[in-house]
């Protein structure tokens, strides 16, 4: 029939041609024989769905095929991180759009704090990569032109520190990285927001945000106004937000943490909890609370959220992580296992609004397109409820023209010995040995000299075997693979250095200089590999950061070699980093236990123990 079975626009376009849309009273009906197929549906999503099938039964040769299928979930969404350095290209969002598209998703939602424009204020995104009206004009056409609805997710209250380094926004500034509630300037600024998507997108739909604010009011705001209840500060901020986007056209979601934390006045996922009906009567019913979990692997959790949640509000969505945001790899095992436990749990509490988050904590590092498995996971939760191993395999090669099991192997970095499959919660090995210093070996008492170099040694292996088996995302295997190099030989140079040098074997000490002229090179050509990632995914913005880090990391080993030669050579009496003890910095006897610092996946905690 002449198509071509690489996933973009044009062939899919040729394929729908060749394909009779029918419409449909509900669920989706898919037909192919002879070369010939029909999609009986009710929304354009599950048309292009349909086409994903059509193409999954070509590729397998079939000649005829039929598939039913009925949605577990109104919307299904992916929201893509664009705030945290790594804002999507264009192009790499059109193409991740037409995965989506044959997987049947509805929503794109982009998550921007300030990288987008604003006209009448330079500051905001200035130097980020902010996205023009035109782009996101453009994004918003080729979206709907796939059945997908592009939409806005804003900052209307926290997470807004980029724009404070400005003092353009002096008057708007709470604490922190929270707005001052209250002020008419900060309103205005809002509006501004809210309108720039109302002259940009189709969608009428916004995510305003509202989480993680829990210095609300004791800043700027206590110093004006003095102490108020928290919650009640909420409360009027919420309906302001609520009024001006509504002169918009906008109904409105936000994430719901804030309400749980003040009201228990502990964590969000505590059990003290006490929802009343004047507590009920308080949230705006006008507004969706959405339920967002990326952690937890007990299902009784997600139930008691979630009927927490419906206490409050009678508009609840949910929303898990696909978890690319803990350094340069993902963590997809634990994302696989968390979203089976969350989907089945939100089937089961008939929520309607699923999405699924791709973060991109401190400074966006790992590739935008690991997310691809734990999409088509979602996807197929909500209209097949089907999510094992087998059947993700088959779809996800379908939509992506990827394999589903290599894309697991993007994990090995952060499945070092001591973090077996599926890995403790939020930790990542890869990062901190990556980025720790051999001299200061601040993360040397987490290291196991005896089997990590050689499970990343053997990970460097799989990872460049994948690439080549990869048809688009080579890349993300290439760069993973040149990370397990580096680490090979830099992950124990600091256990080694120590013993060494505690037992003036200069032998040893010298053979472990060399190797940290090695490693300088290894980390080099891993930067290279991370640079050309970055800009396959990427705009140019951003890049700078990892740049620095790279490079400083390199520069450091170039200084360890520096440093043991002159001890060696008698220009330095002792090596004082080497003499500082070595700490233990978790319980290693309570996987997925989240104590500081290894859990906190933070470049600058991570490099040294000074101030940064």
């Amino acid at each position: 029939m002449g198509l071509h079975f690489a996933n973009g626009y044009d062939g899919l376009k040729e394929l729908s041609a060749r394909v009779e849309k029918r419409q449909g009273d509900g669920g989706l009906k898919v037909v192919w024989k002879d070369g010939a197929g029909s999609v009986e549906c009710g929304r354009d999503c599950e048309y292009y769905r349909g086409l994903g099938w059509i193409r999954q039964w070509m590729q397998e040769g079939k000649t005829e095929g039929y598939r039913e299928e009925n949605r577990g979930f109104k919307h299904l969404t992916y929201m893509v991180d664009c705030s945290r350095n790594a804002v999507p290209s264009v192009p790499f969002l059109k193409e991740l759009l037409v995965s989506m598209s044959l997987m049947g998703y509805d929503r794109l939602m982009l998550y921007t704090e300030d990288t987008y424009e604003i006209e009448g204020r330079p500051f905001f995104g200035w130097m980020r990569g902010r996205y023009t009206k035109e782009e996101l004009r453009e994004l918003d056409d080729y979206a709907l032109s796939l059945g997908i609805e592009l939409v806005p997710c804003i900052q209307t209250l926290a997470h807004l520190n980029a724009i404070f380094r400005w003092k353009a926004f002096s008057g708007v500034h709470d604490t922190a990285d929270i707005l001052s509630t209250g002020e008419e300037e900060t309103y205005a600024l809002i509006e501004d927001m809210v309108r720039t998507w109302a002259e940009t997108v189709r969608s009428r739909v916004i995510n305003i945000g509202m989480d993680e604010a829990e210095m609300i009011g004791r800043g700027a705001y206590l110093n004006r106004y003095g102490y108020q209840d928290r919650l009640s500060i909420m409360e009027k901020h919420l309906k302001r937000v609520l009024s001006i986007c509504e002169k918009y056209g906008f109904t409105c979601m936000m994430w719901s943490d804030m309400f749980f934390k003040l009201l228990s006045g502990e964590g969000y996922h505590s059990e003290n909890v006490k929802i009343s009906e004047e507590v009920r009567s308080r949230i705006p019913r006008n507004v969706e609370l959405i339920y967002w979990d990326y952690y937890s692997r007990d299902e009784n959790t997600y139930r008691r959220m979630l009927a927490n949640h419906q206490k409050l509000s009678d508009r609840v969505g949910f929303a898990g992580g696909a978890w690319k945001w803990n350094g340069y790899a993902p963590l997809l095992h634990h994302s696989v296992q968390v979203s089976r436990i969350a989907l089945a749990v939100c089937r089961e509490f008939s929520v309607g609004n699923v999405m699924v988050t791709g973060w991109g904590d401190d400074g966006g590092e790992a590739a935008q397109a690991a997310v691809l498995p734990v999409l088509s996971l979602y996807a197929e939760g909500c209209y097949a409820d089907r999510t094992d191993d087998a059947w993700l395999s088959e779809r996800m090669k379908a939509c992506t023209g990827e394999s589903y099991e290599d894309f697991l192997l993007l994990d090995l970095p952060n499945l070092t010995p001591d973090n077996p499959c599926p890995g403790r919660v939020s930790v990542g090995p890869a990062k901190y040995l990556l980025y720790q210093d051999a001299l200061l070996g601040i993360y040397d008492r987490h290291v196991d000299e005896e089997t990590f170099p050689a499970h990343f040694a053997a990970a460097a292996s799989q990872l460049q075997q994948a690439a080549l088996r990869s048809g688009r995302y080579g890349y993300l295997f290439d760069t993973l693979s040149a990370l397990c190099s580096a680490l090979e030989v830099k992950c124990d140079l600091g256990v080694r250095l120590v013993r060494a040098y505690e037992a003036g074997d200069k032998d040893a000490l010298k053979e472990l200089a060399d190797r940290a002229g090695e490693a300088a090179g290894r980390t080099e050509d891993f930067r290279q590999a991370v640079r050309a990632q970055w800009f396959a995914e990427n705009r140019p913005f951003g890049w700078e950061v990892l740049d620095v880090r790279l490079g400083g990391v390199k520069a450091r080993l170039e200084s360890a070699k520096w440093r043991v030669t002159d001890y060696l050579e008698g220009r330095a009496a002792r090596l004082e980093e080497l003499e500082e003890p070595r700490l233990l910095l978790d319980e290693r006897d309570n996987p997925g236990h989240r104590t500081l610092p290894l859990s906190d996946n933070n470049w600058k905690h991570i490099a040294t123990a000074c101030v940064m």
